[in-house]
Order: structure tokens, then sequence, then C-alpha cells
């Protein structure tokens, strides 16, 4: 495994997996440009075998990795071999449509990752945006640079950080400089945030949460209606959401969110099914 110094090298990989496959099949499909940023933070890794190459980033205490290979028996042979697989712990995420037969999913459960979550992806058109909320002294506003911390402590601890990919304090301190989370506050604490990604004329909500003790202040329906009426030319809503949470499912659908039958299977190895199951 050797650390990637320049989105040359994942390209000139992925080509070289490509040139000669059969079957092609990968499940990593990184944005370009948070691609570069964990290259320049020295976070991304390759290990390249005959056929497939493997991407391992950095995340808290463990590795998501992400594959290329020629085909499905190239995946599982090569997967099967490679070192990291016995000895460092592993979450991987494979996308499939509803209904869709298992392919890729079967061969990364026969080498030996079981099922840890399902997140299930949301969309809604950009018509008919509702007005922000006007009433009450609390306002949903822009978060600040001395908020980043705060934002940090409460998304780390509402999420789950093998399945819904917590974000590092860089992340957070980048999104504010875009005014990317909306925040409001309760007697100058954070109460609440939602934090998101604006590109062109599609818009993604990565976190959407409210403090235990003040949600039944209406500061979500706050945060979400100031961040669609300020989104009024976005073509496009997306958002990813665990599937068994029935609750946070009710209230995006409040808001108009459908799902768009796209499933992300989160899978994690040996290693971190023997630290979950204590």
């Amino acid at each position: 495994m050797r650390k990637v110094d320049s989105m040359d090298e994942v390209f000139a990989a992925m080509q070289k997996v490509k040139s000669h496959a059969s079957a092609y099949c990968t499940n990593f499909f990184q944005v370009p440009k948070k691609l570069q940023s964990r290259i320049e933070q020295g976070d991304l890794f390759l290990e390249e075998s005959p056929g497939a190459a493997f991407f391992f980033s950095a995340d808290h205490d463990f590795w998501r990795i992400h594959f290329c290979a020629a085909g499905p028996d190239v995946l599982k042979r090569q997967f099967n071999s490679l070192p990291a697989l016995k000895t460092e712990p592993l979450v991987i995420d494979i996308l499939e449509q509803e209904n869709q037969t298992e392919g890729i999913l079967t061969v990364i459960k026969s080498i030996g990752f079981r099922p840890y979550a399902r997140l299930c992806r949301l969309t809604r058109n950009g018509s008919a945006q509702p007005a922000p909320n006007s009433s009450g002294e609390s306002q949903a506003v822009c978060a600040a640079p001395e908020d980043v911390p705060n934002i940090f402590e409460l998304i780390d601890s509402s999420f789950d950080r093998y399945a819904e990919q917590i974000p590092k304090l860089s992340d957070i301190e980048l999104a504010v400089k875009n005014r990317h989370i909306l925040i409001v506050k309760h007697d100058q604490t954070v109460a609440g945030l939602l934090y998101f990604e604006t590109q062109g004329t599609a818009s993604t909500i990565r976190y959407w949460l409210v403090a235990q003790k003040f949600r039944a202040l209406n500061y979500g329906s706050m945060l979400m209606r100031s961040y669609l009426a300020a989104h009024g030319a976005i073509k496009r809503f997306t958002l990813w959401v665990m599937a068994d949470n029935a609750a946070a499912l009710q209230k995006y659908q409040h808001y108009g969110y459908t799902s768009d039958k796209l499933t992300d299977h989160v899978l994690v190895n040996e290693i971190i099914r023997h630290e979950t199951s204590h």
C-alpha cells in the first residue's frame, strides 16, 4: 500500500484496469474535489494487483476501501489476497438499485464482509420551495468559524461513524468557509444544523439534526425551510438516510423527498465485526 500523491496516479491505476477488463466493476465514485482534498491531506492510499486496484481512504480509526477490477472473479481473487483484509479495520460501500440481483454485493459477502447498515437515497425536484419560518427569536444562519468545534461534536455524537461518514474538522472548516452549514442557536449553543453541498443546479443534504434537548422547538423545520427557500434555482435535491430510520424518512417525505430506489449497502470486515459485536 502506497500513498497517492496526485489525481494522475488515480486515473492511471483505473485506466490500467479498464484497458484489459471484460466485465469492469467498481465502487469508486468519488467527487474530484473531495478526492483531491483527501490526496492533499495524505489520506488516500493505493494497492495494485493484476486486474485490480484498491484505494484506501483513512477515516478516523479505520479505512474505507474502494476498488476497480476487470471483473467479479478477478475482484474476489485479488481482494482475498490483500493483506489488509486480515490486518486492518475495513468498511466498504456497494451501491445497488432496489430489486437488483446481488452481483458485486454477493462477491463482497463471500470475501468475509458482513452487512452493517443500509442507506437509501431520496430526491426532490426544485419546484415549490416553502417560505422560511419568520416567527420566534431564533434564526437559521450560516455557521461561523468559531462554531466549528460545536458542529463537529454534535455530528460526531449523533451519527454512525461506519455508515454515515463523519466529516473531519477540516471538512467542516471548509464547509463553513463555503457557507454550506446552516445553524440555529439556543442561548449561544448550537442547537441544530443543516450541512449541505451545492454545485450548479444540484444540492445534497449531508446532515440535518437538532440536539436531543431542543427537539420540541421546531428548529429542524426552521433549518429545512431556510435551506429550501435559499435554493430556489436548484433543480434536484438529494440526500442519503438510514433505511431503518422511520422517523427521519417520514420527516424528509414531509418536505417532498421520495426514494429513487438506489441503496448503499455498508459492509465491514472481520476486525470491525468483532469490535461491534461486543
